[in-house]
């Protein structure tokens, strides 16, 4: 029986003794861990309700894991609500109204405010007008709450993406931050899909 144990506990150190794969290839996208990047994001501060909700909605998508990460980036976000009529009844007033959240998005480096990333995203829901003003009232916060929750998982997505992005330009020896060019075609493309 002893025997078996100090055979077992050879081999186990044996196989333990610290060798590595010689011939393997390092590529430093491979090592790049997107939780704490995305953890090291810290969003603007903003003083309305919807604002806040999608602030909050948005660290709870980057850090679930409360990770405690020295801040590397800058979240600005500007956030547009606006609300339109769908179905107007035979009295001329809306029955049915449309929530559109427009969100425009700028990642920009900590250290020294150059933009990395710029981006934006729209959705939009609808629900009932009723006669009771407050029950109207509790259904636009109901759905513009949500809407809030999903555009922060669109945000969440795209904010990966451009990450991933950067640390590709990093690893081919470009500059992470968005040129004058590449600002100015963004800026362009965002003013088209607004037409």
């Amino acid at each position: 029986m002893l025997r078996k144990f100090l055979i077992t506990l050879s081999l186990l150190t044996f196989f333990s003794c610290g060798f590595q794969v010689v011939y393997k290839e390092h590529d430093s996208a491979a090592d790049f861990n997107y939780e704490q990047e995305l953890a090291a994001i810290r969003v603007q501060k903003t003083r309305t309700k919807l604002d806040q909700d999608l602030k909050n909605s948005l660290y709870d998508l980057l850090n679930p894991d409360y990770l405690n990460v020295e801040p590397k980036y800058f979240l600005n976000i500007t956030l547009k609500k606006t609300t339109t009529s769908t179905f107007i009844s035979s009295t001329g007033a809306s029955g049915r109204n449309r929530i559109f959240l427009d969100v425009k998005y700028e990642l920009r480096d900590l250290k020294n405010a150059e933009i990395i990333a710029r981006g934006s995203t729209i959705m939009n829901d609808n629900y009932d007008v009723t006669s009771n003003r407050f029950a109207t009232y509790s259904a636009d916060e109901y759905v513009a709450t949500n809407l809030t929750k999903s555009i922060a998982k669109n945000l969440r997505n795209s904010l990966v993406n451009d990450l991933v992005e950067m640390k590709k330009k990093i690893s081919l020896g470009k500059s992470p931050y968005l040129s004058a060019e590449e600002l100015e075609n963004k800026e362009t493309k965002s003013d088209d899909k607004a037409k």
